[in-house]
């Protein structure tokens, strides 16, 4: 059994390793590494806030330990936070991503300045220590593009860190706590409106399907049971119909 469940699994597996998504996603993580770490970490972040959101809102709705003149306002609450997490956290990543370029150069455009400064020091020091091993010494482009691969480097590592910062502590942990208790009493508010029409629905279509249950008729009933001293409303509808 095991090792049919082993066989089976090692095919599956060895299927998804050969489809061509799996080829497309493996080549984008060797390509743009921390673009895609970025994207799939906040990605599976939204992913999981979106699975709580639909279960929160189902058990809060169904929970009978809430009281029920509460309940929806929680439902309500659960909804919206839901909702503003997936949505925030989007948002906030993609607008890091647009305003990363230049927040860095801000912070550490004197550790990567234009005029060359920093790059003519990290040559010599690289001249020197090959001086020092007596080694031949490395041609100047290449170590230009060293130094370009080192401000790559810490450009996307400070992208990452930056666009989850303000996917997971700005906008889940500041924005949404201060918008989601608003928008729950709107829409708690919109679910009484609507529920409350439908309530009042139900109620006429009952009256109107038997019409012995209206309410002249029936609380007509209540005292002549009282009176006869029956509790039988059976026999009040018959001797009524009777009468009339």
């Amino acid at each position: 059994m095991i090792k049919s469940i082993n066989s089976l699994g090692s095919k599956v597996y060895g299927a998804l390793t050969e489809s061509k998504p799996h080829k497309k996603l493996c080549n984008y993580f060797v390509q743009n590494p921390a673009k895609a770490i970025a994207n799939s970490t906040i990605a599976s972040i939204v992913a999981k806030d979106g699975i709580g959101c639909a279960f929160y809102v189902y058990q809060s709705y169904n929970n009978e330990k809430i009281p029920e003149k509460r309940r929806k306002f929680v439902t309500a609450l659960d909804a919206t936070n839901g909702i503003l997490m997936i949505g925030t956290q989007i948002a906030m990543a993609l607008l890091m991503r647009k305003i990363n370029q230049k927040a860095f150069q801000g912070l550490f455009g004197k550790v990567f300045d234009k005029g060359g400064k920093n790059l003519k020091m990290y040559i010599e020091q690289i001249r020197a220590d090959q001086k020092a091993e007596k080694l031949s010494p490395v041609r100047k482009f290449l170590l230009e593009q060293g130094y370009e691969g080192i401000k790559k480097q810490a450009f996307d590592t400070f992208s990452f860190f930056t666009e989850l910062a303000a996917a997971t502590i700005f906008a889940k942990r500041i924005l949404v706590p201060f918008m989601a208790t608003p928008l729950a009493n709107k829409l708690e508010k919109w679910m009484n409106k609507h529920s409350s029409k439908s309530d009042d629905a139900k109620v006429e279509t009952d009256n109107d399907s038997n019409p012995s249950m209206k309410g002249a008729d029936w609380n007509d009933a209540i005292p002549a049971a009282e009176a006869d001293g029956t509790t039988n409303l059976l026999d009040i509808y018959r001797k009524n119909h009777t009468e009339s």
